[in-house]
């Protein structure tokens, strides 16, 4: 009789030996720590994103991004600013879906492209401000970025976690917390945070991917990818830089050249796929237009002409949707004819290459250059095995900087935003090195610039897009080296009315630089030159004595033309009574201050001739008119015409006598100019000088027989003598 073996019994888990469950003890317990640690920093961050975008009003971009984004989300309507893709936008828009939003449709149809940017960010303010509650929609899209802050946080622990370890990756998800162009961005409605999340997503999965072929990597690096592709043309870029890694994985053997070549197809149908997507696998722009013909334009042709011929190709054969294409197009050939602005000086295109670097190093905190450079070091003096994991921090950060800098798009350190992550695993890596040194003095000097850093990022916040570093004396002399979004972008009309309203100022004279409309916050303003578009015919000479509140950007003249420069020139002597969010500077003014002198150059001198006669003829701010002829007038006083110009300006403001004298001169200098002598005969008469009035309109009309103005001024002459009001 045979008996059967016994069944061999699972051991419970309690039976397991003693290393075996300290060891998943211990595995559960990281799990654990991990997770609080996540949950800790979502609460952070989230808390200091929405405590920080509730008290800023709508930057620059942040209406036409929104309108676009309903348009394509709720209509599919793709024709309102095509010049990035609508990934993002749609998703910072989702909320709209769930509120009562209005469209003004005949603005709707005035903003199709291109025919007039003007009117599409005319119909991106109204959209925000004037049909809906701005307050109740910028606050829900930009919370929809705020939820990419956090996923891009939790990935900046992954990859540091898998790289440096557990402390090496809570000091990188610290700083991370810490960095404040970071910080700014994640809770703007735009698409540069969207990008950066996207690309960094996709550089950590490449990376996992080449050293674990699994699906999951597979799949979640071609997600990312194809995200970076649909939110922002910049995204391309990672098309180019993962075939390149993957042929250095190939080359270095760890990855076969199958493997690769099926993670490069996957990764192009994935973002292929996403494109047509997004537009709703449609090739029109909107079902009330069939094509945007940006590659039939004079700028496009003048500033891209090969990309016009290329996108013109793919377009007629419908390889691509017509508003990915032609937006690609519009954004690169409109973006190289932007101003720009660099410590002091000015460039009409083009820029410069060094600008990325010189707003790198003076908006990144002082702590983080430190460890930056120190990771570096570190980096460099590791095990030649560690080549390829330092590839995939280095590469895609360096090929972003590099198409940057040779872009010619000087406006804002946010173009290149996707390189922060990077630069934060890279310090934390340095920090980590700096922890670990043998002597407390690594570990002292960490937590000394840490709690640094933190004590600058509590200084600038809320308004952490205003951060410069304290090796260029922090946000007091930002405006000194860069503007426009590095600054300045529109944000502080909220803090301007609160500020008003704990001083008792009623009224401003507002020199505002954005999209925003003063109205909305409550502001009582009178327009200055450079003022929003829609508030053009609103522009007004300043109600003096009254408090005058100048934008950073206005105050740099990026944006300006030089005679309007010199209009606020007189201002960087005053010392401001308020400085509202490190970027409104707010002056009491009893009377204009004067841009002083001109220098020798032509261009200052043409100035202040532009800039008198635009206060005369246009404001009808005559004495402010007068002073600027006059020192034009000190370099150059033999020009008859400008001479002619304060004549008549001296006569408007009611000094006759002046006005004699500088039309004398000017006579003197081209006697053959009958409006000249007209003139003259207009101050004689204010002067009470009749007979000589007459021979001046007379002399007028002997030149030119056909001058009206002296003819009727004749007439009135004759009729007042004949009514015995002049001898």
């Amino acid at each position: 009789m045979s008996v059967r073996p016994a069944r061999r019994r699972r051991r419970p888990a309690q039976s397991l030996s003693p290393v075996a469950t300290t060891a998943a003890a211990r595995t559960e317990t990281r799990r654990l720590v991990i997770a609080s640690v996540l949950a800790a920093f979502a609460a952070a961050f989230i808390t200091l994103a929405v405590a920080s975008h509730s008290r800023k009003s709508a930057t620059w971009d942040e209406p036409m991004h929104l309108a676009a984004g309903y348009m394509a989300l709720a209509e599919g309507d793709h024709r309102v600013d095509p010049s990035h893709p609508p990934f993002i936008r749609m998703w910072a828009a989702l909320p709209l879906l769930a509120m009562d939003v209005n469209v003004d449709r005949a603005a709707l149809s005035r903003a199709s492209a291109p025919e007039s940017t003007s009117d599409a960010y005319e119909f991106a303010r109204q959209f925000v401000f004037v049909h809906n509650d701005a307050d109740r929609l910028l606050f829900a899209s930009r919370t929809m970025i705020v939820v990419w802050g956090v996923v891009l946080g939790i990935l900046v622990f992954a990859w540091a976690y898998e790289w440096l370890g557990f402390i090496g990756a809570l000091l990188a998800l610290t700083f991370y917390t810490l960095e404040p162009n970071i910080g700014a961005h994640a809770s703007l409605t735009t698409t540069d945070f969207g990008v950066t999340c996207f690309v960094f997503g996709a550089a950590y999965f490449l990376w996992r991917t080449c050293r674990q072929f699994t699906r999951s990597n597979v799949a979640a690096l071609s997600i990312f990818v194809a995200l970076a592709v649909v939110t922002k043309f910049s995204g391309l870029i990672l098309l180019p830089l993962v075939v390149l890694l993957l042929a250095f994985a190939v080359f270095k053997r760890c990855l076969s050249l199958k493997r690769a070549a099926a993670v490069a197809l996957i990764v192009a149908a994935t973002t292929l796929t996403a494109v047509w997507g997004v537009y709703g696998f449609r090739y029109a722009a909107s079902d009330r237009q069939d094509r945007l013909r940006y590659h039939d334009t004079p700028v496009a042709n003048q500033n891209a002409p090969t990309l016009a011929r290329v996108t013109g190709w793919l377009d007629d054969r419908r390889v691509l949707p017509n508003a990915f294409t032609q937006g690609l197009l519009y954004s690169q050939a409109s973006a190289r004819q932007l101003p720009a602005f660099l410590a002091g000086h000015y460039s009409s295109s083009g820029g410069w290459w060094y600008y990325f670097p010189v707003a790198f190093l003076v908006k990144t905190p002082a702590a983080l250059l430190v460890l930056l450079a120190t990771g570096l070091i570190v980096c460099l003096r590791r095990r030649h095995q560690d080549r390829f994991d330092q590839l995939f921090v280095a590469a895609p950060p360096a090929l972003y900087a590099a198409v940057a800098m040779t872009s010619g798009i000087n406006i804002g350190l946010r173009h290149i935003l996707p390189i922060f992550p990077f630069v934060l695993i890279v310090a934390a890596a340095g920090a980590d090195a700096l922890r670990v040194m043998r002597r407390p003095t690594g570990a002292i000097a960490l937590a000394g610039m840490t709690a640094f850093w933190g004590v600058t990022y509590a200084a600038v916040y809320p308004f952490t897009l205003t951060f410069f570093n304290q090796f260029v004396g922090g946000p007091r002399n930002g405006s000194r080296l860069l503007t426009d979004s590095n600054l300045d972008w529109g944000q502080h009309l909220k803090a301007l009315k609160s500020w008003m309203t704990e001083a008792g100022v009623p009224h401003v004279n507002l020199a505002y630089f954005g999209t925003a409309d003063p109205a909305y916050y409550g502001i009582d303003c009178t327009h200055l030159p450079g003022a929003p578009t829609f508030a053009l015919p609103r522009i007004n000479k300043p109600r003096l004595p009254g408090y005058v509140a100048i934008s950073a950007t206005i105050d740099s003249g990026v944006y300006l033309d030089p005679r309007w420069r010199l209009f606020y020139r007189g201002f960087r002597r005053e010392t401001p009574v308020a400085t509202i969010g490190n970027a409104l500077r707010v002056y009491w003014v009893d009377s204009w201050p004067e841009a002083g002198r001109a220098d020798a150059s032509a261009e200052e001198l043409d100035a202040h001739v532009d800039l008198a006669d635009a206060l005369f003829f246009g404001q009808q701010w005559i004495d402010h008119a007068i002073t600027h002829y006059r020192i034009y007038l000190a370099a150059r006083p033999d020009d008859a015409e400008v001479l002619a110009r304060l004549g008549v300006a001296l006569i408007s403001y009611g000094d006759s006598g002046a006005a004699i004298e500088a039309l004398l001169r000017a006579v003197a200098l081209s006697p053959g100019t009958a409006a000249m002598h007209d003139a003259l005969g207009v101050a004689w008469v204010l002067h009470g000088r009749p007979q000589e009035a007459a021979r001046a309109f007379l002399r007028a009309l002997e030149l030119e027989p056909g001058n009206a103005s002296a003819r009727n001024h004749l007439a009135r002459l004759r009729q007042e003598y004949l009514s015995g009001r002049h001898d």
